[in-house]
Protein backbone atom coordinates (compact mmCIF):
# COMPACT_ATOMS: atom_id res chain seq x y z
CA UNK A 1 0.00 0.00 0.00
CA UNK A 2 2.69 2.19 0.82
CA UNK A 3 4.62 1.63 -2.41
CA UNK A 4 1.61 2.31 -4.41
CA UNK A 5 1.10 5.62 -2.82
CA UNK A 6 4.51 6.13 -3.68
CA UNK A 7 4.39 5.63 -7.18
CA UNK A 8 1.00 7.34 -7.53
CA UNK A 9 2.33 10.36 -6.05
CA UNK A 10 5.70 10.49 -8.11
CA UNK A 11 4.01 8.82 -11.14
CA UNK A 12 5.58 5.44 -11.14
CA UNK A 13 5.55 2.67 -13.15
CA UNK A 14 5.90 -0.06 -9.76
CA UNK A 15 6.29 -2.83 -12.04
CA UNK A 16 9.99 -2.40 -13.64
CA UNK A 17 11.24 0.07 -10.64
CA UNK A 18 12.37 -1.20 -6.84
CA UNK A 19 11.81 1.15 -3.67
CA UNK A 20 14.76 1.14 -1.34
CA UNK A 21 14.36 3.49 1.84
CA UNK A 22 17.19 3.86 4.16
CA UNK A 23 17.46 5.48 7.89
CA UNK A 24 20.48 7.95 8.87
CA UNK A 25 23.16 5.54 9.15
CA UNK A 26 22.16 4.32 5.26
CA UNK A 27 20.75 1.16 6.25
CA UNK A 28 17.71 -0.61 4.75
CA UNK A 29 14.69 -1.02 6.35
CA UNK A 30 11.59 -2.35 5.41
CA UNK A 31 8.98 -0.27 3.60
CA UNK A 32 5.96 -0.34 5.47
CA UNK A 33 3.18 1.30 7.86
CA UNK A 34 5.08 0.99 11.24
CA UNK A 35 8.10 3.02 10.40
CA UNK A 36 8.83 6.16 12.99
CA UNK A 37 8.50 9.71 11.97
CA UNK A 38 10.88 11.35 9.91
CA UNK A 39 12.84 14.06 11.51
CA UNK A 40 15.71 16.75 10.66
CA UNK A 41 18.44 14.98 13.25
CA UNK A 42 17.12 11.30 11.51
CA UNK A 43 16.27 11.54 7.64
CA UNK A 44 15.08 8.93 5.34
CA UNK A 45 16.44 8.54 2.09
CA UNK A 46 14.35 7.02 -0.66
CA UNK A 47 15.75 5.21 -3.54
CA UNK A 48 14.38 4.44 -6.75
CA UNK A 49 15.96 2.12 -8.90
CA UNK A 50 15.32 0.14 -11.96
CA UNK A 51 15.07 -3.25 -11.57
CA UNK A 52 18.91 -4.81 -11.98
CA UNK A 53 19.86 -1.87 -12.36
CA UNK A 54 23.37 -2.51 -11.31
CA UNK A 55 23.41 -6.10 -11.63
CA UNK A 56 23.50 -7.79 -14.97
CA UNK A 57 22.06 -11.37 -13.66
CA UNK A 58 22.84 -14.49 -15.22
CA UNK A 59 20.54 -17.41 -16.45
CA UNK A 60 19.98 -19.61 -13.99
CA UNK A 61 20.63 -22.56 -15.57
CA UNK A 62 23.23 -25.92 -15.74
CA UNK A 63 24.89 -25.29 -18.63
CA UNK A 64 24.55 -27.85 -21.86
CA UNK A 65 27.53 -29.64 -22.12
CA UNK A 66 27.28 -31.10 -18.34
CA UNK A 67 23.45 -32.06 -19.08
CA UNK A 68 24.36 -33.73 -22.44
CA UNK A 69 27.43 -35.40 -21.19
CA UNK A 70 25.87 -36.75 -18.22
CA UNK A 71 22.94 -37.95 -20.51
CA UNK A 72 25.05 -39.22 -22.98
CA UNK A 73 26.68 -41.94 -20.65
CA UNK A 74 23.53 -42.74 -19.36
CA UNK A 75 21.77 -43.50 -22.42
CA UNK A 76 25.58 -45.18 -23.48
CA UNK A 77 25.04 -47.46 -20.25
CA UNK A 78 21.36 -48.28 -20.89
CA UNK A 79 22.28 -49.15 -24.55
CA UNK A 80 25.10 -51.77 -23.35
CA UNK A 81 23.07 -53.10 -20.95
CA UNK A 82 19.97 -53.84 -23.74
CA UNK A 83 22.41 -54.86 -26.13
CA UNK A 84 23.82 -57.29 -23.50
CA UNK A 85 20.44 -59.04 -22.76
CA UNK A 86 19.45 -59.09 -26.23
CA UNK A 87 22.70 -61.51 -26.82
CA UNK A 88 22.15 -63.37 -23.96
CA UNK A 89 18.08 -64.06 -24.74
CA UNK A 90 18.60 -67.21 -26.23
CA UNK A 91 20.80 -68.62 -23.66
CA UNK A 92 18.49 -67.06 -21.05
CA UNK A 93 15.76 -69.45 -22.63
CA UNK A 94 17.56 -72.59 -22.61
CA UNK A 95 18.66 -72.22 -18.74
CA UNK A 96 15.35 -71.43 -18.67
CA UNK A 97 13.99 -74.52 -19.94
CA UNK A 98 16.85 -76.69 -18.05
CA UNK A 99 16.20 -75.51 -15.08
CA UNK A 100 12.30 -76.36 -15.31
CA UNK A 101 13.57 -79.82 -16.28
CA UNK A 102 15.73 -80.35 -13.39
CA UNK A 103 12.47 -78.90 -11.12
CA UNK A 104 9.70 -80.63 -12.87
CA UNK A 105 12.48 -83.92 -12.55
CA UNK A 106 12.95 -83.58 -8.43
CA UNK A 107 8.93 -82.94 -7.94
CA UNK A 108 8.19 -86.58 -10.26
CA UNK A 109 11.05 -87.59 -7.61
CA UNK A 110 9.50 -86.77 -4.62
CA UNK A 111 6.18 -88.28 -6.08
CA UNK A 112 7.02 -91.54 -6.58
CA UNK A 113 8.43 -91.65 -2.96
CA UNK A 114 5.84 -90.05 -1.25
CA UNK A 115 3.42 -92.82 -3.72
CA UNK A 116 5.91 -95.64 -2.23
CA UNK A 117 5.32 -94.71 1.22
CA UNK A 118 1.60 -93.89 0.70
CA UNK A 119 1.69 -97.95 -0.71
CA UNK A 120 3.35 -99.11 2.29
CA UNK A 121 1.06 -97.46 4.84
CA UNK A 122 -1.87 -99.07 2.82
CA UNK A 123 -0.95 -102.02 3.47
CA UNK A 124 -0.95 -102.44 7.04
CA UNK A 125 -4.06 -102.93 8.73
CA UNK A 126 -5.80 -102.28 12.30
CA UNK A 127 -6.14 -105.59 13.88
CA UNK A 128 -7.98 -103.83 16.88
CA UNK A 129 -5.05 -104.53 19.87
CA UNK A 130 -2.37 -102.41 21.00
CA UNK A 131 0.40 -104.78 21.66
CA UNK A 132 2.13 -102.11 23.85
CA UNK A 133 0.62 -99.63 26.17
CA UNK A 134 1.00 -96.04 24.64
CA UNK A 135 3.08 -93.64 26.76
CA UNK A 136 0.82 -91.14 26.20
Amino acid sequence: MITQLITTTFGLNSSDVILKIRNHRGCLIPLNSSIPANSKHMPYVLEVAKIFQHVHPKPRTVPMTVINKSMRTRLQTIDRRIQRLEDLLPQIKLRRNEKLCQEIECLNQKLKFIQKRMQVADSHSWKGVLTRAPLW
